[in-house]
């Protein structure tokens, strides 16, 4: 795979609607280029494909459940309590993959990239292996990106980096999770907007 040039890596880093957002994310420099989607493939800890596959299963035995009509409901409440349970496991073992060494918080995050800060900067180009673990057991994406920008915020550095090396099935789950993330904020708005209105 290709590394993009600044302008390239700015213009991708706008592909995508961001969320501002706190979920807990590692982020480790690495020192060579940027990895091949085969490379990709074969460095995904074993956890993060089963996150995956549990998510596209669990969506796909409840469309199905659509097809049977009035039984369907009971049957997917039950199904959708044993899927819930295997998240909660799921959400354990990931937990074990999160290295307190290389955590942040993101401050936005979207399909493309995030924004963290951190205490020392990291060079614009330079290529970073990401763990991002989001919320509400919604998994977690193992990929790697690029720093497109490294700016001094008060004491501290803010760094966006574009996921420049993602299987497309994981895009699409953070772009999921953070149109989640964005409804439950307008909700939260609406609700402060009536309790405001009432009062």
């Amino acid at each position: 795979m290709s590394e993009l040039t600044l302008q390239q890596l700015a213009e991708t880093y706008q592909d995508y609607f961001s969320v501002e957002h706190g979920i807990s994310l590692n982020v480790r420099p690495l020192d060579c280029p940027l990895p091949s989607t085969d490379e990709l493939a074969a460095a995904i800890p074993a956890p993060f494909l089963m996150a995956s596959d549990v998510n596209s299963l669990n969506s796909s035995a409840l469309r199905s459940l659509n097809r049977l009509g009035e039984l369907a409901e009971e049957l997917a409440n039950y199904l959708q309590q044993q899927a819930r349970k295997i998240d909660l496991l799921l959400h354990y073992v990931l937990r074990q993959q999160d290295d307190e060494s290389t955590r942040y918080v993101t401050q936005s995050y979207s399909g493309s990239g995030c924004c963290y800060l951190t205490d020392s900067g990291l060079s614009p180009l330079q290529v970073v292996e990401v763990k991002l673990f989001l919320d509400n057991n919604d998994g977690a994406v193992f990929c790697y990106g690029q720093v497109l920008s490294c700016e001094q915020v008060a004491e501290k550095w803010q760094i966006k980096v574009v996921f420049s090396c993602i299987r497309e099935e994981d895009r699409e789950l953070i772009v999921r999770a953070s149109l989640h993330q964005q409804s439950k904020l307008l909700k939260q708005k609406a609700e402060q907007r009536q309790q405001h209105t009432s009062s």
